[in-house]
């Protein structure tokens, strides 16, 4: 059974990570090109979709009483997003970027998003229900100061970005995501019945299995980040923000969508599945 349970988490999490690259997040390229979307709003809006697997294996993880490795999965998500985000910038040899001004909403809303997790576990509060409201909150915080620091690149590049006809189709971007979203949710629930009989009969910790879900999880944000560095290359576009723009709102959506989204979300599956189950 464990080794059944250890392929089943393999093949979940290939099929999660197919349906993110090869159709959530063409969807969203799709819809993105069809309206003309700015660097910033691609970035977030590719960031919260990356996050799509945190929450069917937080939920999925939670319903099938291995909080912590859902909760790990976070966390762990978190830290390996903004290591590959450096790895990304040095690779391309952008680091200086990250000294402009203008980034440092985003820098710090991404480095509260690796603390708050890991905290709250230390404590001992990360399953308390008050956690809802002010994880919710807490997102709307950033989103508020995001829209009043950081309006997103105003240079000649965007602009000339901007005035490009529009190369993407609406209803295909619109059917694709959906489709690819039912699917990830299905593969999703597979994975967390998975991981908890692999920590439940393998004895493995919960810790450990949501640092292998982490990594699994953060691939999609590995592949955007690379292709983000890697399209505007190929434009003759390095050098210029948008680029770094748009892979800090990546990183900085991905991650606050995990913490003050997917967690609180994933929290309240978790509480009313004890609550029906106790009843």
């Amino acid at each position: 059974m464990g080794d059944t349970s250890v392929l089943i988490m393999i093949v979940s999490a290939a099929a999660i990570i197919f349906f993110v690259k090869f159709g959530l997040l063409r969807g969203i390229d799709s819809i993105a090109n069809s309206m003309s979307w700015s660097a910033k709003a691609r970035g977030q809006v590719t960031g919260y979709a990356t996050s799509v697997p945190e929450l069917v294996c937080l939920v999925s993880a939670g319903l099938a009483g291995v909080w912590e490795a859902g909760l790990w999965n976070i966390a762990s998500s978190n830290i390996i997003n903004s290591g590959l985000m450096l790895c990304a910038i040095l690779f391309y040899r952008q680091f200086r970027d990250l000294l402009n001004v203008r980034f440092i909403d985003e820098i710090g809303f991404a480095a509260l998003a690796v603390l708050l997790p890991i905290l709250l576990m230390h404590f001992g509060m990360d399953h308390e229900w008050y956690l809802i409201p002010l994880l919710l909150g807490f997102f709307v915080i950033y989103r508020l100061v995001d829209h009043k620091v950081n309006q997103g690149p105003a240079d000649s590049e965007s602009e000339k970005a901007a005035a490009e006809p529009a190369a993407g189709s609406l209803p295909y971007g619109i059917i694709l995501g959906i489709s690819a979203l039912i699917a990830i949710i299905i593969a999703g629930m597979f994975l967390g019945e998975a991981t908890a009989d692999v920590v439940e009969k393998m004895g493995v910790s919960p810790e450990a299995a949501g640092w292998i879900l982490g990594v699994v999880t953060s691939i999609p944000e590995m592949v955007s980040f690379f292709a983000i560095y890697a399209a505007s290359r190929r434009a003759g576009k390095s050098g210029g923000l948008s680029d770094t723009q748009e892979a800090l709102d990546n990183l900085t959506g991905s991650n606050m969508a995990n913490v003050s989204i997917v967690y609180p979300l994933g929290l309240a599956a978790y509480l009313l599945g004890k609550l029906i189950q106790g009843g």
